[in-house]
């Protein structure tokens, strides 16, 4: 029950339906979960441990939202992280991973493109194709690594896919995914790294426009 609370707030996490920086109560997690509060308990307290939530001296916790240098430093662990991370793919993909990552791409550009855009949905087609094209590096303490990254700045993701803040039409991802799948095509490490990269330092100057990050 506990690792399935834990991973259920996690996904609220990462599709940043919790604001950054919002106060949350291990009672307000457990009725919103549907679950009792001592399994949210041992839930919450892994993730103070990993970065993700603060603790607060009134016994709450907060999401955690980070500082501008504390941002930028992550930016350049993600860069790093899961640009390698890519490269070392290439090596190990097969075709059918590649079709896979192509059939997320394709949904995700689909989810963004519709009418009532669901960001929660568009968020996790992307997590969806980037973790794909992580698994394949066949180095699961890398994606562990970046997934715990990704868990500290979840929440602050839905804003660089939030049509009310920047329309579709502005969104880099799309040739950055394009770029990232011809490269996977043609094994080609370097530019599968650079795709990603590009995605991620993009993405984030979105997200230092529009998120209030302070010094």
């Amino acid at each position: 029950m506990a690792e399935t609370v834990y991973l259920d707030i996690k996904q609220l996490l990462l599709a940043g339906l919790i604001p950054p920086g919002e106060k949350v109560t291990l009672r307000g997690l457990a009725q919103a979960l549907g679950t009792s509060p001592m399994p949210v308990r041992d839930a919450v307290a892994r993730l103070v441990t990993e970065g993700a939530f603060e603790a607060m001296p009134n016994r709450g916790f907060r999401v955690f939202k980070p500082k501008l240098a504390e941002f930028r430093e992550i930016v350049k662990l993600r860069c790093c992280l899961e640009g390698f991370a890519a490269e070392e793919a290439v090596v190990h993909l097969t075709d059918k991973e590649i079709k896979q990552i192509k059939a997320h791409a394709r949904k995700f550009q689909r989810l963004a493109n519709r009418k009532k855009v669901d960001t929660f949905a568009v968020v996790q087609a992307n997590r969806e194709l980037h973790f794909t094209l992580y698994e394949a590096s066949a180095m699961p303490r890398l994606v562990s690594m970046i997934e715990n990254v990704w868990t500290q700045i979840g929440s602050l993701f839905s804003l660089s896919m939030n049509i009310e803040r920047r329309g579709v039409a502005e969104w880099e991802s799309f040739q950055h995914h394009e770029r990232l799948i011809a490269a996977l095509i043609a094994r080609d490490g370097e530019g599968a790294r650079d795709a990603v990269v590009n995605d991620i330092l993009d993405a984030s100057a979105h997200i230092e426009a529009v998120a209030n990050l302070k010094n």
